[in-house]
């Protein structure tokens, strides 16, 4: 795959470089707007990081949305690793994530106090390692109104046991736990989910989402709009313009 960073300036969205509480990010805001704003935070996934996601957030900023791109450690401007290193994947991946989760709190408190960002209205988005972060980030900050999930897994052990992720650490294992959406189904009922797989994804294969989306469900028994899994048929490791366009409608709807 090919990986490029669209550098082009759009006329109807500012895009600036900040750092929230420590964190390097994009910050794209729609031009002319005013007062307190709907607000996205989009999660990159691996060997990715913030500019790689310019593109697709400035799709979702032109619906109206403030969006906010942090880099992940280990990633853009925190510490890079080599990425492409099959080693770097089981010794790091956990230790990022759950420092994305960890400073979360403070970043969504800082977008409030100093961005304009909407407190009753703050939606996640991530894609592969991203949206494990996001489903962690979603338990940990119970005011966010919904979750988009490409390309990844809310079921985190699950995911773990059938080497779909990498193993737990003895130093980690207590806060994947806790973490982890699966078992958390107290802080995921009513609230708004949507989860966004291919059928062949190699990577992360479909059936721990599945997983997740069924042990959830009877939850959403009252209100199931709020809580679905999309499966693309004939699609791998990747997000198709018909994922950005439901995540976007997504938001439209319950952000």
């Amino acid at each position: 795959m090919v990986w490029s960073i669209f550098k082009h300036e759009n006329s109807f969205i500012t895009t600036t470089r900040e750092e929230i509480n420590g964190v390097p990010c994009l910050k794209l805001k729609p031009n002319n707007s005013k007062g307190l704003l709907p607000t996205v935070i989009n999660y990159h996934g691996w060997h990715s990081n913030k500019d790689f996601k310019r593109f697709e957030s400035l799709v979702i900023a032109s619906h109206g949305y403030q969006v906010f791109v942090p880099d992940a450690l280990h990633h853009g401007d925190k510490d890079p690793i080599d990425h492409d290193d099959p080693e770097n994947l089981g010794k790091y991946l956990w230790k990022i994530i759950l420092q994305s989760v960890k400073e979360s709190k403070k970043f969504i408190e800082q977008i409030i106090n100093n961005h304009e960002a909407d407190s009753t209205r703050i939606g996640i988005i991530g894609d592969s390692m991203g949206a494990i972060t996001a489903g962690g980030v979603f338990v940990y900050n119970l005011d966010l109104k919904c979750l988009v999930g490409y390309i990844g897994t809310f079921a985190w052990q699950e995911a773990i046991k059938v080497n779909h992720l990498p193993p737990i650490n003895q130093g980690n294992r207590e806060l994947i736990e806790y973490y982890d959406p699966m078992n958390n189904e107290d802080k995921i009922k009513d609230r708004a989910i949507l989860m966004l797989n291919g059928t062949d994804d190699t990577s992360l294969p479909i059936n721990s989402q599945r997983g997740f989306f069924n042990k959830m469900l009877p939850l959403y028994k009252q209100n199931t709009s709020k809580f679905e899994l999309v499966e693309v048929a004939n699609v791998n490791h990747l997000i198709t313009t018909g994922m950005l366009e439901r995540a976007v409608m997504w938001f439209k709807e319950h952000l």
